[in-house]
């Protein structure tokens, strides 16, 4: 007669596991979400890793400080390429458009806007609203590339991710 009583029971720890796993789980999600150091962290290797991958231009590094943007960008395709625009939005950053504007080229050979295969430059974009990126605080911005490749013009690479980075 004792068996009638562990028909259940399999089924009964099943499900008390099942709830085990699942509050474990949900704990791990909130965490994530609600201590903000810990979504940095992951949201940068994304986007760094992302960005360290991206043809033709790659952003191998990047900082703020106050209210200068620095990147630093490499061509990776086997022809020189010429920048006719570099898109910043998340703050008031004027384009770099044919060698104007508030983004400018720092590297200087060669000069301009042209970047040779496997070329490194760096980049640095002012913020025209003034605000400061005070050490410690995080900056993203949305990044977007307009080249010239030989004869086709205004080809466009579009960042699917953020730069995220933190305030120096």
């Amino acid at each position: 007669m004792s068996l009638k009583f562990a028909k259940g029971q399999g089924a009964t720890e099943y499900l008390v596991l099942l709830a085990v796993v699942l509050i474990v789980a949900m704990v791990a999600i909130a965490l994530l979400g609600f201590f903000p150091g810990l979504s940095y962290d992951a949201k940068k290797s994304e986007s760094d890793s992302y960005w360290q991958g991206a043809r033709p231009f790659q952003v191998s590094e990047h900082s703020q400080t106050g209210t200068v943007l620095t990147l630093v960008i490499r061509n990776v395709e086997a022809n020189q390429l010429k920048m006719v625009n570099i898109s910043v939005a998340g703050g008031a950053f004027v384009s770099y458009v044919n060698g104007t504007g508030g983004i400018n080229f720092t590297s200087a050979t060669p000069s301009g806007p042209y970047i040779g295969s496997g070329e490194s430059k760096v980049i640095q974009a002012t913020d025209l609203s003034a605000t400061n990126c005070s050490s410690g605080s995080i900056y993203e911005y949305m990044v977007n590339f307009t080249y010239d490749s030989g004869s086709i013009t205004n080809k466009k690479q579009y960042g699917a991710k953020t730069i995220i980075g933190k305030c120096s």
